[in-house]
């Protein structure tokens, strides 16, 4: 591996690199080259880029650390791709030399799992849209959910992502390699992200270029999907587009009590003139301790009638008219404001993420919340629940919980954030183990399963259970496209080589 040590004479300004130098174990600049000795160069001939590979100081710290703030590794190099070519040769520059990679798009796990001491590949580099509409968008793999949602809906007729995670900031790579829940569109009538994905250009961890699809090739597009950064990079994907409305209304209902929370939650998720659920919760003691978000998106001159929405519930909602897009950016916007107000990508984040079967969804809820105080969520923080209709979820992974004689799952996040951008000591171990205890819990006794964005330090042991019947396959899908296990190794998936 590559340490911080090696790359300390880096310049300040971004470097050119020509090679890499197997016997001092660091990348050489092209000013180091020249001074060195035609016969003392077998560094020389690294592979020529339509990007750029650079080495300096700040290019790598920028990339040391994910949205948590609580695990750093600073890289040797930073690929920035102008191509699935240069992800391609770098890939197999770094086989030769054993030197680890991770693809990087907009690094919002909380636990250094894209991160590394070797090659960082910043993937937001590959930013364009090939193609759009009627049914289907070609983008690469670093465009923003945002960029593609604006451009499908600027498209006549109006269009959208099937699926849109409540932050849309975050890379098409990046989400398809850890699966995609609808944060604010899908959910009740889709599946996931990565089960609206027609076709996908891979780099492997061999350093081929290969396109996939469900026909082609398939035992790679579904190990790559959800596939955590495992099996290949991903470069571009053929995304399914969907008929957009233009307007949004949402019903927000208060709760305090759990089962009467629970109770409206499954009568609105069953409704089919609903869009979209997702709840909110906080540590017992505030008012209310529950919020549910029902949404129907329409036409202007076809609003939703409120009682066939909402009639029954025990709730008192609160509704919100928005345009479409105002609706699908609501989490961006609240982010936007708080990197302005709070310092936000600075702030340590010690989440925790899991999908809850649909039978367990009160008895989960009404333990957990025993054992929650404020500081478990923090004021900037968010416990989170989106409810899942599996009977729409078709790919592998993510692993959701075996089925359970219920047509759902629940992902439940306590998405932990800090007051301050420097905790008291203490605080990060304090959450790590609440997150490691929960975890056990859940899995053990609940029978759920870990949605891998959060902060959960897991094993060898507890990954092979993690992917269950599942992984004998994801095993020979790692040795047939990364048999040098060099991709992605900040998961620790298969790190003893099993």
């Amino acid at each position: 591996m590559i340490g911080r040590r090696e790359f300390l004479g880096a310049t300040a300004a971004a470097v050119a690199v020509v090679g890499f130098d197997p016997l001092g174990r660091g990348w050489v600049t092209e000013a180091q080259a020249a001074e060195r000795p035609s016969s003392a160069t077998p560094f020389a001939g690294a592979p020529a880029l339509d990007g750029e590979l650079v080495l300096d100081a700040p290019s790598r710290e920028a990339v040391a650390t994910d949205l948590g703030n609580i695990t750093f590794h600073t890289p040797g190099a930073v690929l920035r791709p102008g191509s699935a070519r240069d992800i391609s040769r770098m890939i197999r520059f770094c086989r030769r030399h054993g030197i680890p990679v991770s693809p990087r798009g907009q690094a919002h796990t909380t636990y250094g799992q894209g991160l590394s001491d070797g090659l960082v590949i910043e993937n937001r580099y590959l930013k364009r849209i090939h193609s759009l509409g009627p049914t289907t968008a070609e983008v690469d793999a670093g465009i923003h959910w945002m960029e593609l949602a604006k451009a499908a809906y600027a498209h006549t007729p109006r269009l959208t992502p099937p699926v849109l995670t409540g932050y849309t900031g975050l890379t098409v790579g990046g989400t398809l390699s850890v699966g995609g829940v609808g944060g604010l569109v899908g959910g009740l009538h889709t599946g996931l992200q990565v089960d609206h994905v027609r076709e996908l250009e891979v780099v492997t961890g061999t350093g081929d270029i290969e396109r996939c699809s469900r026909d082609r090739k398939p035992d790679l597009f579904e190990s790559v999907l959800g596939g955590l950064g495992q099996i290949g990079v991903i470069t571009k994907a053929v995304i399914d587009l969907v008929p957009a409305k233009q307007r949004a209304r949402s019903y927000v209902l208060g709760y305090d009590d759990t089962a009467a929370f629970a109770r409206d939650l499954r009568l609105l998720i069953e409704r089919p003139v609903v869009d979209h659920v997702y709840a909110e919760f906080v540590a017992p003691g505030t008012s209310p301790t529950y919020k549910i978000h029902a949404t129907v998106f329409h036409e202007p001159d076809q609003p939703p009638h409120d009682r066939t929405v909402i009639g029954g519930v025990s709730g008192v909602p609160e509704i919100r008219n928005t345009s479409y897009l105002e609706h699908v950016f609501t989490i961006d916007t609240l982010i936007d404001s708080l990197r302005q107000t709070a310092d936000w990508d600075r702030l340590v984040k010690p989440w925790f993420d899991v999908w809850v079967p649909g039978t367990r969804i009160e008895s989960y809820l009404a333990e957990l919340m025993t054992t929650l105080t404020p500081r478990d969520i923090g004021p900037l923080g968010a416990g989170l629940i989106y409810p899942q209709r599996r009977a729409r979820v078709h790919n592998p992974y993510p692993r959701l919980p075996r089925p359970d004689g219920s047509d759902w799952a629940f992902i439940v996040d306590v998405n932990t954030v800090s007051a301050t951008t420097r905790p008291e000591p203490g605080f990060v171990d304090e959450m790590l183990a609440r997150n490691k205890r929960l975890y056990a819990r859940t899995r053990d006794h609940h029978k759920g399963t870990l949605y891998p964005i959060g902060s959960v330090p897991l094993t060898e042991e507890d990954w092979r259970g993690h992917f269950g019947d599942k992984w004998p396959a994801f095993r020979a899908a790692k040795r047939r496209y990364d048999p040098d296990q060099l991709l992605a190794r900040g998961q620790n998936i298969f790190r003893d080589g099993r």
